[in-house]
């Protein structure tokens, strides 16, 4: 493996122009780059939530575009989807010939790709039913084994096997029975709430005149992004690429893996809702994965 990129002039960029919106950036990035590991089996999927304004938009769109060396020649590492649906991985549409389906299924387009999805609050949205459809959907998905559906029009479609791609996207905040129902399917999905920003002031509005404008500031930082996730790939010698040294890590740093994962579990798991003898209510701890 090649020395890798610095990443300290990505990020001085970033905080020039958009200070607040570093950590979203870097756990972008980071999930991008888990496209590289070699023994990683299950696609990361990063959301961030956040109220209209929030730079959740901003972010994703910074890796809109970036490209990665494959053989000498450049090639997409995002794939854009504006208007997403689960159905869309593995399509059933009666009024698409069998042949025609196979080029339009989602989910081998974004094979070894990073999938963009700037507007999925109509996935977080519906009736339960309806949310329970998609979500078991996506636990499927995100298991990286491919997807394979039956229907009484097309039979069996779908695709086998070990299917990774990486998804970054965005959404408003939702309400609490999307919670209720992933936690009852197991969620496969990380959530990163974007912070609201303060009230805009007079002073502020009069600022904005000053300097570069959105879209320059925006072009500057993708580009920032789009140079070092080319040389991170090339560096790692392309996708899968990278067998981590488990022996490398410090004691350290595997005592907060575990800590992390002990806390996910915690987290994820439901109290128990109880009555007691007068009617009141209690909780106890749900039983952990």
């Amino acid at each position: 493996m090649n020395p890798l990129p610095d990443l300290t002039p990505l990020r001085q960029t970033i905080e020039t122009h958009f200070p607040a919106y570093w950590p979203a950036v870097d756990l972008g990035l980071a999930t991008c780059a888990t496209l590289l590991l070699a023994d990683n089996s299950n696609p990361v999927a990063v959301i961030y939530v956040g109220a209209p304004s929030s730079g959740k938009t901003t972010v994703a769109s910074m890796f809109e575009g970036a490209t990665i060396d494959v053989n000498g020649t450049p090639q997409d590492l995002c794939y854009r989807s504006d208007n997403f649906t689960t159905a869309a991985f593995v399509s059933h549409a009666a009024n698409v010939t069998s042949s025609q389906l196979s080029k339009i299924d989602l989910l081998p387009q974004i094979k070894d790709k990073v999938l963009l999805t700037p507007e999925l609050a109509p996935i977080f949205r519906g009736k339960e039913d309806d949310l329970v459809s998609r979500f078991s959907t996506l636990t499927r998905v995100l298991d990286g084994q491919g997807y394979q559906t039956n229907s009484g029009t097309h039979g069996r479609r779908g695709s086998a096997g070990p299917h990774m791609f990486a998804w970054i996207g965005c959404t408003t905040p939702f309400d609490e029975k999307v919670w209720r129902v992933m936690a009852q399917l197991g969620s496969r999905l990380f959530f990163l709430l974007m912070e609201t920003p303060q009230a805009v002031t007079d002073d502020d509005l009069l600022a904005t005149g000053q300097g570069p404008s959105y879209q320059e500031r925006l072009n500057s930082c993708k580009q920032a992004v789009h140079v070092f996730l080319r040389d991170l790939f090339c560096a790692a010698a392309g996708i899968r690429q990278v067998t981590w040294n488990q022996g490398a890590d410090s004691l350290q740093a595997r005592r907060w893996l575990v800590r992390c994962a002990r806390l996910l579990a915690t987290m994820r798991s439901e109290p128990v809702e109880e009555r007691d003898a007068s009617g009141g209510k209690t909780h106890r701890p749900g039983a952990e994965e």
